[in-house]
């Protein structure tokens, strides 16, 4: 798992083990975890693939590309304790 800050200075935490058929199995497991809704359309490709969710006004990205793995993104500021809490669930959940 790694911790840094993207170009946008958003927090953000990368899993590059977490392979692209991975992605459903574990937005699916996150979404369900902390109760999170649809904020935003998936987009899929053969690359990438990317969603936003929110619990209440705290937005988080849950992402996948070939470069990053999956990636967990605040939106917000005021998202990053929850990004945290979703880093660790993943990391705990899913070995990495």
């Amino acid at each position: 798992m790694g911790e840094h800050r993207d170009a946008s200075n958003r927090l953000t935490y990368d899993f590059d083990n977490i392979e692209a058929d991975s992605y459903r199995e574990v937005t699916e497991a996150v979404v369900e975890k902390f109760g999170l809704t649809v904020a935003s359309g998936k987009i899929a490709d053969y690359d990438v693939a990317f969603q936003d969710f929110k619990q209440g006004n705290l937005v988080v990205g849950l992402e996948w590309d070939n470069w990053s793995g999956y990636t967990v993104v605040a939106k917000r500021t005021i998202a990053e304790p929850l990004v945290k809490e979703i880093a660790s669930y993943i990391s705990a959940e899913f070995g990495t």
